[in-house]
């Protein structure tokens, strides 16, 4: 790594954060996360394409990249914004190196706590990482990233005894897939905009709607997909499919002022009562009373600003999480998601 330059995050707002950095200039909007450990996972989360995460946990980089456990094979944020960048001895890359070689910017020295702050206040802004803190910031973006981080072709693993799920990529996170695996499921995994038709044509005995990025009610041409599928086979949502669900059936979805990303966000479960220490990524979340009338009811409340985290369907086996029930990085307290899902493709639930 070459010697480091003063470096400013301009954002949109007008205000000016000053660090350091390998020059690196990047834009997106920016936000934060109180993820402490699993850093690698979250930055190769693809719900962050084209964001710059700041990091809350003051210490960022303690341990070096593993590339076995990431969630995709390569960082999608689009920048790093952390309070001290560490090093130490690591087998492999460091994640600051890690970053530089995938292009990623990042800074260090920057007071986060001050930047988070502002960002709760304000809520999350576009930005721009650069060397000069005159940058003009970028207000719009052209392309919905759903459609970089996708899959092009329709990818199989053949699993044993399991059944056959559909997974329809929006960014879907390697770890889902990994969920579907130890249960011995065979997994068919389709581009965002496949539609209906072809993935019935495989039969599958599930449909599992990933998580990704950007705003869902953008997406219509996936949202009119869901709206074919349901009532055809069990259905289930994570995160942005969770949302896309929803307004298949005729709900609405909403901007959160700041968004949950990190890894312990508490939720309620309203069906049996308890609380869940939870995974999230998430900019937008699904309106409570749009969903009258639509034969969904709310399974699961943030008891941070009692947001929607579940639903599901009154009668058809369709439901979703707002959270991440495979954890990386993070808890699994629901990680039962996928047992229920693959009793669901058997007739059990």
């Amino acid at each position: 790594m070459g010697e480091l330059q003063p470096m400013y995050l301009v954002l949109e707002d007008g205000s000016c954060w000053e660090g350091f950095g390998p020059g690196i200039e990047v834009k997106g909007e920016v936000v934060f996360d109180t993820t402490p450990v699993g850093y690698p996972q979250a930055v190769s989360d693809p719900s962050f394409a084209g964001q710059i995460v700041v990091f809350a946990f003051p210490m960022i980089g303690n341990y070096g990249v593993d590339p076995e456990r990431l969630e995709s094979n390569k960082p999608w944020a689009s920048g790093v914004v952390v309070t001290s960048m560490e090093k130490g001895a690591f087998e492999g890359p460091s994640f600051s190196e890690w970053l530089i070689e995938n292009g990623v910017g990042w800074m260090k020295f920057v007071d986060t706590r001050r930047l988070v702050i502002h960002l709760r206040e304000r809520g999350c802004l576009r930005g721009a990482m650069c060397l000069d803190k005159r940058k003009e910031i970028p207000l719009s973006q052209e392309e919905h990233p759903v459609k970089t981080v996708s899959t092009k072709e329709v990818i199989r693993l053949e699993g044993k005894r399991g059944p056959k799920i559909a997974l329809v990529d929006y960014g879907v996170k390697r770890n889902i897939v990994r969920e579907l695996q130890k249960r011995d499921c065979t997994v068919i995994i389709f581009p965002h905009n496949t539609e209906a038709e072809e993935i019935l044509r495989e039969d599958p005995d599930g449909i599992l709607l990933s998580n990704g990025p950007g705003d869902p009610s953008l997406l219509e041409a996936e949202i009119k997909t869901v709206g074919d599928l349901i009532g055809q086979k069990p259905i289930a949502g994570i995160c942005l499919g969770m949302q896309i669900l929803a307004l298949a059936v005729g709900g609405m979805t909403e901007k959160l002022k700041y968004g949950h990303r990190g890894a312990n966000h508490a939720v309620k479960d309203l069906i049996s009562g308890k609380g869940l220490v939870t995974s999230q990524n998430h900019g937008y979340a699904v309106v409570e009373s749009s969903l009258r009338g639509t034969g969904m009811i709310v399974t699961h409340v943030n008891l941070g600003d009692g947001s929607v985290e579940g639903i599901m369907h009154e009668r058809l086996p369709i439901w979703g999480v707002q959270f991440h029930p495979e954890g990386s990085p993070g808890p699994l307290d629901y990680e039962c998601f996928f047992d229920n899902f693959v009793a669901s493709t058997k007739g059990v639930l």
